[in-house]
């Protein structure tokens, strides 16, 4: 399965968090992966601190400097997501939440800036708290040597860990905030949000080789630790680097492609003066394929009159199917969800999302019907600019279930995209 799920996890991990609280209006999430940094931080703070004593500590001091250390930590990531979070508001930008787990934080915007100048500010905001906490900490450690050793050590660990965060949220890496950052300011220069973000693609899978081969190098001089710690680390950039170039990739193909190009033919034509039973010859057939029901579209003397639904066949006693017509039950054609055969895919993605049926009746530049769009008709159609050519078992159970093929999400995609500067995307 190809690897676009940056959007996924973002939104999984906001599912799957659990909210406790609210901060001037923004929601703030825990995620349960959280919890482990938790007792991993209070456990060592906790271990050192009985050393620091050797082991004279009471076991409640030491479990209660643990806890402190950790909250500290809490609290300092929390304000480097806050800062992001106010930044945002200041440019005018809604924050839907904030989510700590167990790689750190990540606020969630309803949309993206529009500026580079506003998407450097929000992205910068983040790393300046942190610096200044570990400044602030250092300064508290450097203070209190003498006085009280305890704390003394307890801020100094605080201190270099929001300076290890701080540094390391710097590196030019999406999706961290040096990756952002960097984004921003070749978006700034050269007026172009899509040359910004493949920029920072390069430098992610730069950095993410550079990891990979020191690992090595780790590795054959016995530093198993060290090795596989940049193991994961240059897997993890090399993994996001390439989800977000498979997500410029899709939108590409989203604001190329037009409908006409996509649609499909998912409908009947029958004259109305047809009796009502001949649509249960077309129930039967959908029924056999397994594919969703077709609509009917009525004609008469070769002009468009209307559509009817299926349903009226269970409206009606079967000893009257041949005494009843089409024409006695039509609907009007613009009751149907409807989109024009220029429309840009990603605009038809965001209309059959609103749908209740997702699907659309495209029409022709003379507003006639001529074709159908649906979720697999996009999905097929993306995949196949990709260079994937999906098995019929895999499309036919994706029409079953009304669903893109296998998993794309180009829902939250074409959500992106609508926030976005669309003119800088088709850059």
């Amino acid at each position: 399965m190809i690897e676009i799920d940056l959007l996924r996890v973002r939104r999984d991990l906001s599912l799957e968090s659990w909210k406790v609280m609210k901060i001037k209006g923004i929601p703030l999430k825990v995620h349960p992966s959280w919890f482990l940094v938790f007792l991993y931080f209070t456990l060592s703070a906790r271990d050192q601190f009985e050393a620091m004593l050797n082991g004279q500590a009471s076991i409640f001091d030491s479990w209660l400097i643990g806890v402190f250390t950790s909250v500290l930590l809490f609290l300092s990531v929390l304000l480097h997501e806050l800062a992001h979070s106010f930044v945002a508001i200041g440019e005018g930008l809604k924050v839907r939440d904030i989510t700590l787990f167990f790689l750190g934080g990540m606020v969630n915007l309803e949309k993206e800036c529009k500026t580079s100048k506003g998407s450097l500010k929000i992205a910068i905001s983040g790393p300046i708290v942190s610096l200044f906490l570990a400044f602030l900490m250092i300064l508290l450690s450097n203070n209190l040597s003498v006085s009280n050793l305890i704390f003394s050590n307890l801020f100094k660990q605080v201190g270099n860990l929001n300076l290890l965060i701080g540094v390391f949220n710097l590196l030019p890496i999406i999706p961290l905030d040096g990756g952002v950052i960097l984004k921003s300011l070749i978006w700034h220069f050269t007026g172009s949000k899509r040359t910004g973000i493949k920029v920072a693609i390069a430098s992610a899978r730069l950095i993410s080789f550079i990891a990979i081969f020191v690992g090595i190098f780790s590795l054959i001089n016995g530093s198993f630790y060290v090795a596989f710690c940049l193991f994961i680390i240059g897997l993890f950039v090399f993994t996001s680097a390439k989800s977000q170039s498979q997500i410029i990739q899709i939108q590409k193909i989203l604001c190329e492609l037009n409908v006409n190009q996509v649609c499909s033919r998912s409908y009947r034509v029958l004259e109305d003066s047809l009796p009502v039973k001949t649509l249960s010859k077309y129930n039967s057939l959908n029924k056999k394929n397994g594919s969703n029901q077709e609509w009917i579209l009525l004609c008469r003397e070769g002009r468009w009159v209307g559509y009817v639904h299926k349903k009226i066949l269970k409206n009606i006693v079967v000893q009257n199917w041949d005494k009843k017509f089409l024409y006695e039950f039509s609907l009007p054609l613009n009751e149907l969800p409807s989109i024009s055969e220029k429309e840009s895919l990603w605009k038809a993605i965001i209309k059959i999302e609103k749908t209740r049926d997702a699907r659309l009746l495209v029409l022709s530049a003379a507003g006639l019907p001529f074709g159908t769009l649906d979720r697999v008709d996009i999905g097929k159609a993306v995949l196949k600019k990709i260079g994937l050519n999906l098995p019929e078992q895999l499309i036919k159970v994706a029409r079953q279930e009304n669903i893109y093929p296998i998993g794309l999400n180009l829902s939250q995609i074409a959500t992106s995209m609508a926030s976005s500067d669309q003119e800088d995307n088709q850059k």
